[in-house]
């Protein structure tokens, strides 16, 4: 679903509720927000399972933040079908249920960002590390890239600011 205006991009419900924490990681949460909506035109997804979480867990920034998307016409809202074909595979590729739990939270994530552009924002590098390891059963995982804007190391700005674009270290893989 891109557009000559820019990528969709999923973010995650821990991005706007980090924006309100004191130290690096809000600060972090809020810099890739404000050059999100100031510097590029790329478009928020709001499914309706990611609006409800927002609602219940954004930071008033992160809330101001989403409005001023909406007012620029940068929230896309697609329908999204629930794939138990997906599901079943990563039912299949997980014997612990830790990772069976934090992959099935965050399954909404991963079935929007395969709906949209591909690329989700989130801080949960925990189910990141799940989604890898399901990726060598559920193959299609591995057209997901996967971005924490608190991660300075990723250097999640200047790929926002550089279009959002494909790069091989971002990519769902299977651990080597």
């Amino acid at each position: 679903m891109s557009s000559p205006d820019g990528l969709c991009l999923v973010i995650d419900a821990s991005v706007a509720t980090s924006t309100g924490e004191r130290g690096q990681r809000g600060v972090l949460c809020q810099q890739f927000l404000k050059i999100m909506i100031e510097r590029t035109s790329h478009r928020l997804v709001m499914t309706k399972e990611i609006g409800a979480e927002w609602d219940v867990h954004s930071h008033p920034f992160a809330r101001k933040w989403r409005r001023s998307m909406n007012a620029r016409k940068r929230v896309y809202q697609p329908r999204i079908d629930h794939d138990p074909l997906l599901a079943e595979k990563i039912v299949r590729a997980n014997t612990l249920e830790k990772a069976l739990n934090a992959m099935e939270k965050d399954l909404h994530l991963v079935e929007a960002a395969r709906t949209t552009d591909n690329r989700i924002v989130s801080l949960d590098d925990a189910a990141r590390r799940y989604f890898c390891a399901a990726s060598a059963i559920a193959g299609e995982l591995r057209q997901i890239l996967w971005v924490n804007p608190a991660m300075e190391t990723e250097r999640p700005i200047q790929w926002l600011e550089d279009g959002a674009p494909n790069e091989e270290e971002r990519l769902i893989r299977p651990p080597a």
